[in-house]
């Protein structure tokens, strides 16, 4: 699959998150197998997923 065609789907699943979206259809995994799969999952998923944490949420962890 082209992978515009994997970004545009993906994209579909991550529309509000394109960051995600693009990182899932370069680097994750393989659409056609678990991908598309695992997109839908999180994107039905109950627990909100934080992708975009807030700036001071890296420095309390580490802290």
């Amino acid at each position: 699959m082209d992978w515009w065609d994997q970004v545009g789907n993906m994209v579909s699943f991550f529309g509000d998150t394109p960051a995600l979206a693009v990182d899932m259809a370069l680097n994750g995994p393989e659409s056609n197998h678990v991908g598309y799969g695992l997109a839908y999952g999180l994107q039905m998923a109950q627990t909100p997923i934080d992708v975009y944490p807030s700036e001071g949420s890296f420095a309390d962890a580490e802290g």
